[in-house]
């Protein structure tokens, strides 16, 4: 039987392979664009970091808007889609790469906001140090956060008590918004919490703020990731990203 990592692996390789996978592809979250076009005009041109950015489609709608735009995902089927999405879309500039959000050097320049649509919640509750950590490492000063995770009210969590859900070797996870500020309280205030549960839908999306003075803190070092080769900013286009 296949290692948790391993089938978790397995089904994102899978699910961009074929696209089949249920999240958007070409249409960014309105939550997200909302938060964007809020953040374009405090830091208009700025440096955009997308944790887990998938087929590129928040990556793309931030390089319309002016961002200097950087995508990581640990999957390669993610970014070569991703680059042709934004070849096709006329988003010229948007820098793909390889890595893992777990494993991250500080960025230098750091970047002016972070966001996160969907990989936070995949990740295993021992991994949120090690993430935020990540995180705080290569965000400005006084950057800003972008987070949207899966709330209790996700089909997939909505009238059960267990918060964690595994389905085709996917793991998944719902945040409360105590678990959300017990995770990033404080580090970062809350600029506006909004949540989605709707239909189909059972989001928390979230525009923080890196507090003043807050500092990098190392959080343990996640266990799953220590057997990977480290991919520091990406193995196929090694160094700092470039803008």
């Amino acid at each position: 039987m296949p290692s948790a990592e391993k089938a978790n692996r397995r089904y994102f390789l899978e699910a961009y392979r074929t696209g089949k996978h249920g999240w958007g592809v070409e249409v960014p979250s309105p939550y997200a664009v909302r938060f964007l076009k809020r953040l374009k005009r405090v830091i208009p041109g700025g440096r955009l970091l997308d944790v887990g950015c998938g087929e590129g489609r928040h990556a793309i709608v931030a390089a319309w808007m002016g961002f200097k735009v950087v995508g990581i995902d640990f999957e390669p089927s993610a970014l070569r889609r991703a680059r042709r999405f934004a070849e096709a879309r006329g988003a010229a500039g948007i820098v793909f790469r390889r890595a893992d959000v777990l494993c991250l050097p500080p960025s230098d320049p750091p970047f002016d906001v972070v966001l996160d649509y969907g990989c936070l919640h995949h990740q295993r509750k021992s991994d949120w140090p090690a993430y935020r950590s990540s995180i705080l490492g290569f965000m400005a000063p006084r950057g800003f956060y972008v987070l949207s995770v899966f709330s209790p009210k996700f089909p997939l969590f909505r009238g059960r008590n267990r918060r964690w859900h595994i389905a085709q070797g996917a793991y998944r996870r719902s945040f409360t918004r105590r678990d959300i500020m017990g995770l990033f309280g404080r580090d970062f205030e809350v600029v506006e919490i909004l949540e989605e549960n709707g239909g189909r839908h059972g989001f928390w999306h979230v525009l923080f703020r890196r507090r003043p003075g807050t500092l990098t803190r190392a959080g343990p070092r996640s266990n799953s990731r220590q057997r990977r080769q480290k991919s520091g900013w990406g193995r196929e286009d090694p160094g700092r990203p470039r803008t």
